[in-house]
């Protein structure tokens, strides 16, 4: 897969879940995004990783990896019901899961702390693409 084929699925994804509105997740170079009022919002990166070949047939192979972080903002105080069911359900929507040559293996939450009024919490998705 090229790296806008993953890109483009990674989004296609990310566009199916229904945890939070659509309108509340904010992609690689979008427009200038405001938060306010949101009761959650996300913010999605694409961190491409390294690539390796193997040499299979007629010519090689390439095997890109990378990992998708996923960055869920809730007021602070306002509890944490909210963002860790919406982690679970993206947690779902990524886990094991396969697009086409794309692959999503286990996910990993990390709370971020508080900051600028917003609890964090990041979820990180390792991948695999042929």
């Amino acid at each position: 897969m090229t790296l806008t084929e993953i890109r483009n699925a990674v989004i296609k994804r990310m566009t199916a879940q229904a945890a939070m509105p659509a309108g509340s997740v904010t992609y690689p170079n979008d427009p200038t995004f405001d938060p306010s009022g949101k009761a959650i919002w996300a913010r999605l990166t694409n961190l491409p990783g390294i690539a390796g070949a193997v040499e299979i047939g007629d010519g090689p192979v390439v095997h890109r990896t990378g990992t998708i972080i996923i960055q869920l903002f809730v007021p602070t105080g306002s509890r944490s019901l909210l963002i860790t069911e919406t982690a679970d359900a993206i947690r779902e929507l990524f886990e094991f899961k396969t697009d086409g040559a794309l692959d999503y293996f286990a996910v990993s939450a990390t709370d971020a702390g508080e900051t600028d009024g917003w609890a964090q919490l990041n979820l990180s998705i390792p991948y695999r693409a042929m």
